[in-house]
């Protein structure tokens, strides 16, 4: 188990303080603006058959279930660690931003996949009809590989400032 953790955090260190890009094994997981998708990936046309296997589903399917998580309730975290390091306060509405439809239906419109499978994961509960089943959906998954991932880029990262207390 101490292998795991140690080469984990050894592959975490790839990250870059800086940036949000996030590299495991030497391959991109999370691009330089934050992105699940690569930005270099072809458009999915369909009236190409080349391009439909081009597309990265999974990946289209974490960037958009992010997405229109964040719509709905968003939280700025980087602000809350930038405010405790000056001291600083944060307004209330640049904090946590709620329920931003306009937002939502545009993260649908460009990963289509965030919308499908959780639909199809509904309907396909629903017609099972079964009572009491708890089913663990892959946007289960995908939130904790993500925050995992953030907290061993939050760990692997050094104090870099110290502050110094006015008395």
């Amino acid at each position: 188990m101490k292998k795991v953790i140690s080469f984990m955090l050894l592959s975490s260190l790839t990250c870059f303080a800086d940036s949000q890009e996030l590299k495991v094994l030497g391959r991109t997981v999370i691009y330089e603006n934050g992105s699940w998708v690569n930005p270099e990936e072809p458009k999915f046309k369909a009236k190409e058959p080349k391009t439909w296997l081009k597309r990265n589903y999974v990946r289209h399917y974490m960037q958009g279930s992010e997405e229109i998580t964040d719509s709905i309730i968003k939280i700025n975290w980087q602000g809350l660690v930038e405010a405790s390091k000056t001291g600083n306060k944060i307004p209330m509405r640049d904090f946590i931003k709620l329920f931003r439809f306009k937002k939502t239906v545009i993260a649908a419109k460009k990963h289509p996949e965030a919308v499908i499978v959780p639909v199809g994961i509904a309907a396909g509960s629903a017609a099972e009809g079964s009572k009491d089943t708890v089913m663990a959906t892959v946007g289960l998954i995908k939130n904790t590989g993500k925050i995992t991932l953030k907290l061993l880029k939050f760990i692997a990262k050094p104090l870099t400032k110290t502050i110094e207390l006015q008395k």
